[in-house]
């Protein structure tokens, strides 16, 4: 089937699944998947995926522990080994093993991978800031105020 004719099958599919009165988990579903259609676009010049910079912004310049990095992002840790090998090919980031439990992989930025970062953060800003645009500053305000309350009780 040809790839234009799968995109307007799926489209139909999911417009069908469309509640009347969406609530919480559909709506937070479509902003991220919106979400993450505006970070791809902005950090495609740098060549960097939305998942690599997310790892980027975790690992950070501090000894995470792969498997934390696994579960803060929801993956399997087997999933990860795969995006983070790429990261680290590319030399924004390394592993490294925890010198007191051998089991455990320490992962953080390179120098490369902070100059990197540097460069996509502001990208990945204007991106958020276009997608809330939408609302006025007050509204913005509400919603991330709501938004972190909701955050906090999954702790």
């Amino acid at each position: 089937m040809p790839r234009a004719a799968v995109k307007t099958a799926a489209t139909k599919i999911v417009a069908a699944l469309e509640p009347s009165a969406p609530g919480l988990w559909f709506c937070n579903w479509k902003i991220w998947l919106e979400a993450r259609r505006r970070l791809e676009r902005a950090l495609a010049p740098l060549e960097l995926r939305a998942r690599e910079f997310w790892l980027l912004a975790i690992a950070g310049p501090g000894n995470v522990p792969q498997h934390e990095i696994a579960e803060l992002c929801g993956l399997d840790p087997s999933s990860l080994v795969a995006v983070l090998d790429g990261l680290e090919r590319r030399g924004l980031l390394r592993r490294q093993r925890n010198p007191r439990d051998r089991r455990i992989q320490w992962v953080q930025r390179t120098e490369a991978g902070d100059r990197l970062f540097a460069r996509a953060l502001p990208r990945s800003q204007r991106a958020e800031a276009q997608q809330l645009a939408v609302l006025s500053a007050a509204q913005q305000r509400q919603l991330v105020t709501a938004m972190r309350k909701l955050v906090t009780i999954s702790k």
